[in-house]
């Protein structure tokens, strides 16, 4: 479906429920439409938002219900790895502490290879 499809579409569905909850004939909802669409205001383009916000409301609204669900589950879990963070940290700070027997700059594999057993790449010409 391509963006002007949807528009249509979105457009066909404001119009037929502001004809079903409003009242409105369909030349009125249809105009209604259009202003809100050219950011217009019109005598029914407040409307056109309260049917927009009842449609995302009810298209997100199953949404919602497995959000809620899952909340219990995520909190669990943050707590989990709140008390995980908190069991590693005295490890953390061991490993931290045994690392200060030399300096900061110094590699614990010794100094870099120096002269002929140096590996360096070949230079091309």
């Amino acid at each position: 479906m391509t963006p002007e499809q949807a528009s249509a579409r979105a457009a066909l569905l404001l119009i037929s429920r502001l004809v079903r909850n409003h009242g409105l004939t369909a030349d009125e909802a249809a105009t209604a439409v259009v202003q809100r669409r050219r950011r217009e205001t019109g005598p029914h383009t407040h409307l056109v938002i309260v049917e927009a916000n009842a449609v995302l409301a009810e298209a997100f609204a199953p949404m919602r219900k497995v959000i809620e669900a899952f909340q219990p589950i995520a909190k669990a879990a943050a707590a989990a790895m709140a008390d995980l963070v908190r069991a590693f940290q005295p490890v953390a700070q061991q490993a931290a502490a045994a690392h200060r027997d030399r300096p900061a700059w110094a590699s614990p594999y010794g100094p870099p290879p120096r002269g002929r057993n140096r590996k360096e790449p070949r230079r091309v010409r």
